[in-house]
């Protein structure tokens, strides 16, 4: 095989393995959608599975989520506190951070926390399932994967992510006052009543509307990447690794396109 077969080859892999990918994505919308609107309003919700993946969304990606921000608050205060006190701008510092924290910072941070303990791990259960054939055995006893796989993961995202980065805003606003406090002892009326005064309900609106597109598209996609899984235990490595590099790219994307929108 010469060099030119073996690259037509691997470009008609590619490119099947792209339009595999989309024929996927439709599909399963479609089996989300009848799900939605056919099997929930007969009651078939499978709300363990729901409360399951709301449960490591919000309990196990938590504690990470929240060390993650808190190191970037704690980094805010080293570099903006300072420079506060020298440009007079001290009466400003607690909203200046919080509005950085709300509309950008925690958001795409608590996110990629989630990817990265979550996301993945949903991956490569899905995928385990695929690859042992135990998705086809579900079909065979009339069990659809998108009902008992994918609607209970996209409500919990939908759910779970606002829940978590609301938590993480707190937590970050509250690591900030603290080294900020000990760095230049500012008093905390003057630190919490520039907040009030900067931020403004559409801020926390700009925030919630990322965690459930966010919430949305990472649990879509880490379902898809999952039952993409050809192979063995190589294949779900590999399904894992792109589910994460996905859903990171995905999350830089729509955070630029909602914050275009917003403002």
């Amino acid at each position: 095989m010469n060099l030119v077969e073996k690259v037509n080859n691997r470009f008609s892999d590619k490119i099947y393995q792209i339009n595999n990918f989309i024929y996927t994505i439709a599909k399963s919308f479609i089996e989300a959608l009848t799900v939605v609107f056919v099997d929930l309003p007969q009651g078939k919700f499978y709300y363990e599975n729901f409360l399951e993946n709301l449960r490591r969304i919000v309990w196990n990606c938590l504690p990470i989520a929240t060390l993650t921000v808190s190191a970037s608050a704690f980094i805010y205060s080293i570099h903006v506190a300072d420079e506060a006190v020298k440009r007079g701008l001290t009466a400003y510092l607690g909203g200046l951070v919080a509005l950085t924290l709300i509309r950008e910072g925690v958001p795409v941070l608590a996110t990629l926390a989630i990817i990265a303990q979550y996301s993945s791990g949903m991956t490569a259960q899905i995928g385990s399932m695929k690859v042992t054939e135990q998705l086809d055995a579900m079909k065979i006893f009339k069990v659809q994967p998108a009902s008992y796989l994918l609607v209970p993961m996209l409500t919990a995202g939908i759910v779970g992510f606002p829940i978590v980065i609301m938590v993480c805003i707190m937590v970050g606003i509250l690591v900030n006052f603290i080294f900020s406090n000990l760095m230049i002892n500012i008093n905390h009326k003057l630190y919490f009543s520039s907040i009030c005064n900067i931020i403004e309900m559409k801020d926390v609106s700009l925030a919630l509307t990322k965690a459930f597109v966010f919430g949305f598209f990472v649990t879509f996609i880490s379902y898809i990447c999952g039952i993409l899984t050809r192979g063995g235990a190589k294949a779900v490595g590999s399904s894992t690794r792109l589910s994460v590099v996905i859903n990171f790219i995905l999350v830089v994307l729509l955070d630029y396109i909602i914050t275009a929108l917003w403002i």
